[in-house]
């Protein structure tokens, strides 16, 4: 199976870049963040990626064509978006190939974003885990708790990080305390602000926070309208 790079005409070496993308994982942390991040940063689209199973997804954004999975450039930054999950049966080569594919044109280090089920946090101060390559330990100062014994990484973050150990290169899976019933802006802003210090950048995350402000109040009108219905059905078995 060949996933293929498309990269547009005139674009330079990508040498020296920084790989940043996350998936449609836990909380969809990861597409949530890159997705605000492209978006805020006004990222150049400068390519496509295709596999043999690429959904049959299209929308349009300002007079331009949205494809599933495309490939953005700030700076030396470079975004990989998914805007549909990969499909199943090209989950693995299309993981392992990306992470490939970053190695193969000289990137210096990649950045995974993904989410850690909030049921584990030890405190409400307690936002973030990671899971660096040993490649990445040797060249980086950590200042985020890594990620304890027992607890595991999967899906597509999990092959990356598979590849990128085995070929010895510096990789980190950013992990922010998630909700795994919902999508959750506030853990995608917990990784955009790590991402701000890391890079020097001034990403607002008053968006995220007020989407996720947004989404527990309509959670706990839901569960408001729902007790009520509860209440007024006991009511009516005594009537």
């Amino acid at each position: 199976m060949t996933v293929t790079f498309h990269i547009r005409n005139g674009i330079e070496s990508l040498k020296g870049s920084v790989l940043i993308t996350g998936f449609h994982g836990l909380g969809a942390t990861g597409y949530i963040s890159v997705k605000h991040m492209v978006t805020s940063l006004k990222a150049e689209l400068i390519g496509y990626i295709e596999t043999p199973n690429t959904p049959p997804f299209v929308t349009m954004d300002d007079e331009k064509l949205t494809l599933p999975f495309e490939i953005f450039r700030y700076g030396k930054l470079v975004f990989v978006l998914t805007e549909m999950p990969p499909h199943p049966r090209d989950r693995y080569e299309f993981s392992k190939s990306l992470a490939d594919w970053s190695i193969d044109n000289g990137f210096s280090s990649a950045y995974l974003v993904g989410g850690l089920d909030n049921r584990l946090k030890t405190s409400e101060e307690d936002k973030i885990r990671c899971a660096p390559t040993s490649r990445f330990l040797k060249e980086n100062k950590v200042d985020i708790p890594i990620l304890e014994r027992g607890l595991f990484v999967v899906g597509p973050l999990a092959t990356m990080l598979t590849r990128y150990e085995i070929r010895d290169f510096p990789a980190i899976a950013l992990l922010p305390y998630a909700n795994p019933a919902r999508p959750d802006p506030l853990a995608a802003s917990v990784a955009v602000d790590y991402l701000n210090k890391v890079f020097n950048l001034s990403i607002d995350v008053t968006q995220l926070i007020k989407d996720a402000q947004k989404i527990e109040a309509e959670i706990q009108e839901i569960a408001r309208r729902r007790q009520e219905r509860v209440k007024s059905e006991h009511r009516a078995m005594y009537i």
